[in-house]
Protein backbone atom coordinates (compact mmCIF):
# COMPACT_ATOMS: atom_id res chain seq x y z
CA UNK A 1 0.00 0.00 0.00
CA UNK A 2 1.21 3.66 -0.84
CA UNK A 3 -0.33 6.65 1.45
CA UNK A 4 -1.18 9.66 -0.82
CA UNK A 5 -2.07 13.26 -0.25
CA UNK A 6 -5.49 14.71 -1.52
CA UNK A 7 -4.86 18.80 -2.75
CA UNK A 8 -8.40 19.05 -1.78
CA UNK A 9 -6.94 18.61 1.46
CA UNK A 10 -6.30 22.25 1.71
CA UNK A 11 -7.97 24.69 -1.03
CA UNK A 12 -6.14 27.81 -0.31
CA UNK A 13 -3.02 27.05 -1.20
CA UNK A 14 -1.81 26.18 -4.66
CA UNK A 15 -1.72 22.59 -5.94
CA UNK A 16 2.03 22.74 -6.76
CA UNK A 17 2.81 23.97 -3.36
CA UNK A 18 1.02 21.07 -1.55
CA UNK A 19 2.63 17.93 -4.50
CA UNK A 20 6.05 19.91 -2.87
CA UNK A 21 5.00 19.21 0.68
CA UNK A 22 3.62 15.89 0.06
CA UNK A 23 6.71 14.30 -1.36
CA UNK A 24 8.79 16.16 1.26
CA UNK A 25 7.03 14.50 3.84
CA UNK A 26 7.04 11.26 2.04
CA UNK A 27 4.18 10.89 0.37
CA UNK A 28 4.22 8.33 -2.87
CA UNK A 29 1.11 9.63 -4.42
CA UNK A 30 -1.36 12.39 -4.78
CA UNK A 31 -4.93 13.26 -5.85
CA UNK A 32 -5.27 16.65 -7.77
CA UNK A 33 -8.69 18.25 -6.39
CA UNK A 34 -10.08 18.26 -9.92
CA UNK A 35 -11.31 22.27 -9.95
CA UNK A 36 -10.36 25.17 -11.59
CA UNK A 37 -8.54 25.77 -8.26
CA UNK A 38 -5.93 23.58 -8.64
CA UNK A 39 -5.71 21.79 -12.30
CA UNK A 40 -6.93 25.67 -14.09
CA UNK A 41 -9.04 25.96 -16.57
CA UNK A 42 -7.42 23.90 -19.53
CA UNK A 43 -4.30 22.81 -20.88
CA UNK A 44 -1.85 25.12 -20.14
CA UNK A 45 1.68 26.28 -17.97
CA UNK A 46 -0.12 24.99 -15.12
CA UNK A 47 -0.25 21.03 -16.34
CA UNK A 48 3.37 21.26 -16.91
CA UNK A 49 4.07 22.71 -13.15
CA UNK A 50 2.00 20.08 -11.89
CA UNK A 51 3.79 17.62 -13.88
CA UNK A 52 6.93 18.59 -12.81
CA UNK A 53 5.72 18.82 -9.10
CA UNK A 54 4.96 15.09 -9.58
CA UNK A 55 7.90 14.01 -11.11
CA UNK A 56 8.05 10.18 -9.96
CA UNK A 57 5.15 10.72 -7.17
CA UNK A 58 2.11 8.83 -8.30
CA UNK A 59 -1.00 11.13 -9.42
CA UNK A 60 -4.84 10.70 -9.02
CA UNK A 61 -7.14 13.12 -11.19
CA UNK A 62 -10.08 13.38 -8.72
CA UNK A 63 -12.37 14.11 -11.26
CA UNK A 64 -15.70 15.27 -11.16
CA UNK A 65 -17.49 13.47 -13.69
CA UNK A 66 -20.81 12.12 -12.81
CA UNK A 67 -21.56 8.76 -14.83
CA UNK A 68 -25.56 8.23 -15.22
CA UNK A 69 -26.11 11.71 -15.36
CA UNK A 70 -26.85 14.38 -18.00
CA UNK A 71 -23.60 16.11 -18.40
CA UNK A 72 -21.67 12.77 -18.78
CA UNK A 73 -22.07 12.47 -22.45
CA UNK A 74 -20.75 16.44 -22.76
CA UNK A 75 -17.70 15.90 -20.27
CA UNK A 76 -16.03 11.96 -20.24
CA UNK A 77 -13.92 13.43 -22.98
CA UNK A 78 -12.58 16.39 -22.23
CA UNK A 79 -11.68 14.86 -18.44
CA UNK A 80 -10.13 11.86 -19.43
CA UNK A 81 -7.93 14.03 -21.32
CA UNK A 82 -7.42 16.23 -18.37
CA UNK A 83 -6.31 12.92 -16.48
CA UNK A 84 -3.90 12.07 -19.78
CA UNK A 85 -2.39 15.18 -20.16
CA UNK A 86 -1.94 15.60 -15.96
CA UNK A 87 0.08 12.33 -16.48
CA UNK A 88 -2.83 10.79 -14.25
CA UNK A 89 -2.75 6.61 -13.29
CA UNK A 90 -6.24 6.74 -11.93
CA UNK A 91 -9.52 9.37 -12.52
CA UNK A 92 -11.78 9.47 -9.89
CA UNK A 93 -15.50 9.40 -10.54
CA UNK A 94 -18.85 9.78 -9.41
CA UNK A 95 -21.64 7.44 -9.59
CA UNK A 96 -24.70 8.68 -10.98
CA UNK A 97 -26.62 11.77 -8.35
CA UNK A 98 -29.31 9.52 -6.42
CA UNK A 99 -28.65 7.30 -2.96
CA UNK A 100 -29.02 3.56 -3.66
CA UNK A 101 -32.64 2.50 -2.40
CA UNK A 102 -33.90 5.32 -3.14
CA UNK A 103 -32.95 5.27 -7.11
CA UNK A 104 -34.74 4.57 -10.36
CA UNK A 105 -33.90 1.71 -12.76
CA UNK A 106 -33.19 3.58 -15.72
CA UNK A 107 -30.82 6.08 -13.23
CA UNK A 108 -29.17 2.47 -12.01
CA UNK A 109 -29.08 1.08 -15.59
CA UNK A 110 -27.62 4.34 -16.72
CA UNK A 111 -24.93 4.61 -14.43
CA UNK A 112 -23.59 1.12 -14.96
CA UNK A 113 -23.54 1.69 -18.96
CA UNK A 114 -21.97 4.96 -18.82
CA UNK A 115 -19.25 3.53 -16.20
CA UNK A 116 -18.68 0.57 -18.65
CA UNK A 117 -17.56 3.19 -20.86
CA UNK A 118 -15.82 5.02 -19.28
CA UNK A 119 -13.79 2.64 -17.83
CA UNK A 120 -13.14 1.28 -21.33
CA UNK A 121 -12.02 4.34 -22.69
CA UNK A 122 -9.54 4.83 -19.73
CA UNK A 123 -8.24 1.92 -20.53
CA UNK A 124 -7.23 2.82 -23.95
CA UNK A 125 -4.90 5.48 -21.99
CA UNK A 126 -3.68 3.11 -19.46
CA UNK A 127 -6.17 4.66 -16.87
CA UNK A 128 -7.67 2.98 -14.02
CA UNK A 129 -10.92 4.11 -12.65
CA UNK A 130 -12.32 4.57 -9.23
CA UNK A 131 -15.86 5.50 -8.24
CA UNK A 132 -16.37 7.18 -5.12
CA UNK A 133 -18.31 6.47 -2.44
CA UNK A 134 -20.20 9.18 -1.60
CA UNK A 135 -23.62 10.18 -0.40
CA UNK A 136 -26.24 11.06 -2.81
CA UNK A 137 -24.69 8.63 -4.92
CA UNK A 138 -25.53 4.90 -6.26
CA UNK A 139 -22.43 3.52 -4.05
CA UNK A 140 -23.36 5.79 0.08
CA UNK A 141 -24.83 2.51 1.00
CA UNK A 142 -22.48 -0.91 1.15
CA UNK A 143 -24.76 -3.14 -0.93
CA UNK A 144 -25.38 -0.32 -3.71
CA UNK A 145 -21.64 -0.24 -3.72
CA UNK A 146 -21.08 -3.83 -4.33
CA UNK A 147 -23.83 -4.18 -6.68
CA UNK A 148 -22.32 -1.51 -9.03
CA UNK A 149 -19.02 -2.20 -9.54
CA UNK A 150 -19.96 -6.30 -9.97
CA UNK A 151 -22.32 -4.84 -12.38
CA UNK A 152 -20.19 -3.00 -14.52
CA UNK A 153 -17.60 -5.63 -14.14
CA UNK A 154 -14.76 -3.53 -15.55
CA UNK A 155 -10.80 -5.10 -14.64
CA UNK A 156 -9.76 -1.36 -14.37
CA UNK A 157 -12.56 -0.24 -12.89
CA UNK A 158 -13.22 -0.35 -8.61
CA UNK A 159 -14.28 1.57 -5.78
CA UNK A 160 -12.58 4.36 -3.82
CA UNK A 161 -13.48 3.15 -0.66
CA UNK A 162 -14.04 5.83 2.28
CA UNK A 163 -15.18 5.51 6.16
CA UNK A 164 -19.08 7.05 6.22
CA UNK A 165 -19.27 9.40 9.60
CA UNK A 166 -23.22 8.14 10.78
CA UNK A 167 -22.02 4.65 10.64
CA UNK A 168 -20.64 3.22 13.83
CA UNK A 169 -17.46 2.03 14.88
CA UNK A 170 -18.32 -1.15 13.93
CA UNK A 171 -20.20 -0.32 10.93
CA UNK A 172 -16.96 1.18 9.72
CA UNK A 173 -14.82 -1.75 9.93
CA UNK A 174 -18.09 -4.24 8.26
CA UNK A 175 -17.86 -1.96 5.03
CA UNK A 176 -14.39 -2.57 4.68
CA UNK A 177 -14.48 -5.67 5.36
CA UNK A 178 -16.96 -6.37 2.97
CA UNK A 179 -15.70 -3.92 0.21
CA UNK A 180 -12.28 -4.41 0.20
CA UNK A 181 -12.15 -7.08 -2.18
CA UNK A 182 -13.60 -4.78 -4.62
CA UNK A 183 -11.97 -1.05 -3.67
CA UNK A 184 -8.93 -0.46 -5.91
CA UNK A 185 -8.55 3.01 -3.51
CA UNK A 186 -8.92 4.27 -0.42
CA UNK A 187 -9.70 7.97 1.07
CA UNK A 188 -9.23 8.33 5.09
CA UNK A 189 -10.53 11.00 7.02
CA UNK A 190 -11.61 11.41 10.54
CA UNK A 191 -13.38 12.53 13.33
CA UNK A 192 -13.52 12.03 17.43
CA UNK A 193 -17.45 11.15 17.30
CA UNK A 194 -19.80 9.48 15.40
CA UNK A 195 -22.02 11.84 13.13
CA UNK A 196 -25.85 11.64 13.49
CA UNK A 197 -27.87 12.09 10.14
CA UNK A 198 -29.29 14.84 11.59
CA UNK A 199 -26.68 16.39 13.35
CA UNK A 200 -23.92 18.69 12.92
CA UNK A 201 -20.85 17.67 10.92
CA UNK A 202 -17.77 17.64 13.21
CA UNK A 203 -14.58 19.11 12.68
CA UNK A 204 -11.86 17.12 11.29
CA UNK A 205 -9.17 15.03 13.80
CA UNK A 206 -6.28 13.99 13.71
CA UNK A 207 -6.16 10.26 12.28
CA UNK A 208 -5.17 8.71 15.19
CA UNK A 209 -7.99 10.18 17.25
CA UNK A 210 -10.14 8.57 15.07
CA UNK A 211 -13.83 7.26 16.51
CA UNK A 212 -13.39 4.64 14.60
CA UNK A 213 -10.46 1.90 14.84
CA UNK A 214 -8.29 3.14 11.74
CA UNK A 215 -5.32 0.39 12.13
CA UNK A 216 -8.28 -2.26 12.12
CA UNK A 217 -9.09 -0.81 8.69
CA UNK A 218 -5.81 -0.83 7.59
CA UNK A 219 -5.25 -4.50 8.53
CA UNK A 220 -8.43 -5.08 6.28
CA UNK A 221 -7.24 -3.60 3.41
CA UNK A 222 -3.78 -5.55 3.85
CA UNK A 223 -5.46 -8.79 4.52
CA UNK A 224 -7.52 -8.38 1.35
CA UNK A 225 -4.56 -8.20 -1.12
CA UNK A 226 -5.06 -4.71 -1.59
CA UNK A 227 -2.32 -2.82 -2.99
CA UNK A 228 -3.51 0.48 -3.59
CA UNK A 229 -3.15 4.06 -2.44
CA UNK A 230 -4.37 5.04 0.55
CA UNK A 231 -5.03 8.38 0.72
CA UNK A 232 -5.19 11.29 3.62
CA UNK A 233 -8.19 13.14 1.77
CA UNK A 234 -9.06 16.06 5.19
CA UNK A 235 -7.62 17.03 7.95
CA UNK A 236 -7.97 18.85 11.60
CA UNK A 237 -7.82 22.28 11.34
CA UNK A 238 -6.53 22.78 15.09
CA UNK A 239 -2.82 22.29 13.59
CA UNK A 240 -0.93 24.18 10.72
CA UNK A 241 -1.65 22.31 7.78
CA UNK A 242 1.93 21.02 7.33
CA UNK A 243 1.88 19.86 10.83
CA UNK A 244 -1.51 17.93 9.98
CA UNK A 245 -0.59 15.95 7.60
CA UNK A 246 2.93 15.45 9.52
CA UNK A 247 1.01 13.72 11.99
CA UNK A 248 -1.13 12.06 9.74
CA UNK A 249 1.92 10.63 7.54
CA UNK A 250 3.68 9.38 10.32
CA UNK A 251 0.56 7.70 12.46
CA UNK A 252 -0.23 5.64 9.01
CA UNK A 253 3.20 4.69 8.04
CA UNK A 254 3.79 3.66 11.63
CA UNK A 255 0.51 1.65 11.20
CA UNK A 256 1.77 0.49 8.13
CA UNK A 257 4.49 -1.07 9.58
CA UNK A 258 2.09 -3.42 12.12
CA UNK A 259 -0.15 -4.65 10.10
CA UNK A 260 -0.42 -8.04 7.97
Amino acid sequence: MQLGLCTISNKEWDSTRIIRLASDLGFETVEIWGTEAHVGDGPSERYEEIRHAIRSMGLTYGSYLRPGTDSYDDEWKSELQIADQLGADIIRVWPGEQNYGEHTRDHWERTVDDLQHVARRAADRNLTVTVEKHGGTLTYRDEGAKKLIEAVDEHNCGLNWQPIFHDTAAEVLESAEWLAPLTNNVHLQAVIEREHPDGEKRNRCLLRDAYFDVEAVLDVFDSSGFDGVIGVEFVTPSLSYREAIANDYDYLQQALNTVG
